[in-house]
Formats: C-alpha cells, sequence, structure tokens
C-alpha cells in the first residue's frame, strides 16, 4: 500500500473505526512492552525466550545484537533479513532505556541534517548503535547495485568499530517504507512510544512543567537535561543567607535549584533559564557520504 492509497484509507474511517484501532495498537505495544519489561531483568529475551547469551542460527534474533553471545559482524544480515528498521530500533531503545531513561538515546532533531530521515545513536552499556538514512538512500541510489531503499548501521564495543556504516546497506522492510513515506503526514503520530521515548521526546517537554517535576542527582551520568539560570534582580539584591536557604529548601523538599528559585523569587526577579541535554547523552556518531557522479 503507497502512501496515497493509506492517506485515503486513513480518510475513510469513520471516528469509532479509528479509535478501535488505536485501542488494539496501543493494547499489543503495553503487551509486549510488559513481557519485555519481564523478561530482561532475567536477562531473557522477550521475542524468543533464550537467555541474551544464547544465539540459534536457525532463529535470528534482535537480542544478539547485545552481543552477550558468540554474535558475528556477517551475523547481522540474520538478522535484518527478518527484522525491519523500526523492529531493530524499538527494541535497542527499550533496552537502552532500562539502563538509563531517555538520555542513553541521542535522536535530537537539532543535531541531524536537514538532509537526513534517520539520525539517531543509542547507548547500553559498552555498546553504541547508531542509525543513519539520507534522502538518496531512501530513495535509493540509480544505476548502482545499491538502488533499493536503505539505511546505515553502525556499531561500536567499547569505543571501536565492529560494524561500519559502509560495511553493509540495510534494506528496509515494507512496513518501513509505509511509515516512512507518512512520516509528513498530519494522520499519523510516528514514535517509539514511551518505553522507546528518547532526548527529542524528552526536551519536547512543556519546560514549567519540567522543572517543576525533575528532581536534582549527584552524578552526573545521570542526568537527563542541564539547567542554567539567570537572576536578574535590580532591586531588593539576593543575599548570600538567602540564596543558602533557598539551596537548603530545594534539598530538603527532593527538587531543583531552578524550581525553587523560581517559587521564592519569581515575584520580585526576573528569572531566565535555558534547559539542555546533559553531557552524559551520546553524541550522534556522524557519517559521511561518498559523492556519486
Amino acid at each position: 500500500m503507497n502512501k496515497k492509497s493509506f492517506e485515503s484509507w486513513l480518510n475513510d474511517l469513520t471516528a469509532d473505526e479509528v479509535e478501535e484501532i488505536n485501542k488494539k495498537q496501543h493494547e499489543e505495544n503495553l503487551r509486549q512492552v510488559r513481557a519485555f519489561k519481564e523478561a530482561y531483568p532475567k536477562e531473557q529475551c522477550y521475542l524468543c525466550g533464550k537467555d541474551f547469551k544464547t544465539l540459534s542460527k536457525d532463529q535470528p534474533c534482535l537480542h544478539w545484537l547485545l552481543r552477550k553471545g558468540k554474535f558475528k559482524k556477517n551475523d547481522f544480515k540474520l538478522i535484518y533479513t527478518k527484522y525491519g528498521y523500526h523492529n531493530v530500533a524499538a527494541f535497542l531503545r527499550w533496552c537502552a532505556n532500562e539502563e538509563k531513561l531517555l538520555s542513553n538515546i541521542n535522536d535530537l532533531e537539532s543535531e541531524r541534517s536537514g538532509r537526513k530521515i534517520l539520525s539517531s545513536t543509542i547507548k547500553w552499556k559498552n555498546i553504541e548503535w547508531t542509525f543513519d538514512c539520507s534522502e538518496n538512500d531512501l530513495k535509493g541510489h540509480e544505476g548502482s547495485y545499491i538502488d533499493y531503499p536503505h539505511y546505515h548501521f553502525q556499531m561500536r564495543i567499547d569505543g571501536r568499530p565492529f560494524i561500519n556504516f559502509n560495511d553493509v546497506h540495510v534494506p528496509f522492510s515494507k512496513e518501513d517504507l509505509v511509515i516512512l513515506n507518512l512520516r509528513d503526514s498530519s494522520k499519523v503520530l510516528q514514535n517509539f512510544g514511551v518505553a522507546g521515548s528518547g532526548m527529542q521526546d524528552a526536551i519536547s517537554v512543556d519546560p514549567d512543567m519540567l522543572i517543576e517535576l525533575v528532581s536534582p542527582t549527584e552524578n552526573e551520568e545521570d542526568a537527563t537535561y542541564h539547567f542554567d539560570t539567570i537572576i536578574e534582580m535590580s532591586e531588593n539584591p539576593l543575599s548570600g543567607e538567602e540564596l543558602y536557604e533557598i539551596i537548603m529548601d530545594a534539598q530538603k523538599e527532593g527538587k531543583s535549584l531552578t524550581y525553587m528559585v523560581n517559587k521564592r523569587l519569581g515575584d520580585r526577579a526576573k528569572i531566565q533559564t535555558v534547559i539542555s541535554p546533559a553531557e552524559s547523552v551520546p553524541d550522534i556518531a556522524i557519517r559521511t557520504e561518498h559523492k556519486r557522479r
């Protein structure tokens, strides 16, 4: 089903039909997430039921990418032949968020080139995976042996190369292409759900609500956000004693200093806060595209 026919089908659905489809999809997503979260602490795969260390060549599975077993670079073809991009990315995102919520996944649109369809790096323990796809990749490189829609994949272990971007041009599945062709459609909301959320979702939250809800961390490696707050007080300047009281109140209530500053000084000071991703968020690995004549 192409983009035009799929959108026509969507437009023909009644409100009740849309609600029913959404309900079934939501229930299926919840079922899979529950199964994943039950199996993950046991280091078992919810998809195949096997231990993370087990590799069965006759049953390729996404947990191979965690490299708990003897997964080799050439085995990757067995995985992407069976699983599409969205399946692979969702599983890795779920694993990353079990280790550290949100900040293990850099999918920030501000760090993505305008020519990129996909650009994200996912960190899990000592492994980083990166997905990359440009407009040209999605169209396929005409006149070459890679004239099919594809994406590029990189895997690093302890910072060392394991799978390089140009080792393989990973074909999109039919389901992937339907979803990607609708990426600009107002009819379809595309994301990986709460369990697969990354930093783009994290910074899309209302900033006032974010300041109120977050709690401080003593370890920078555990942080999701970084707050820079500027206080301007032309009259009745803030004393060291009052600042100390604000710091103590923030610690007592388990709130950020930014929240407590706004609460205590909001009526007599101009307060500006810049919210940015924490330093612990992995950088998106950059792929250099080769120019074709």
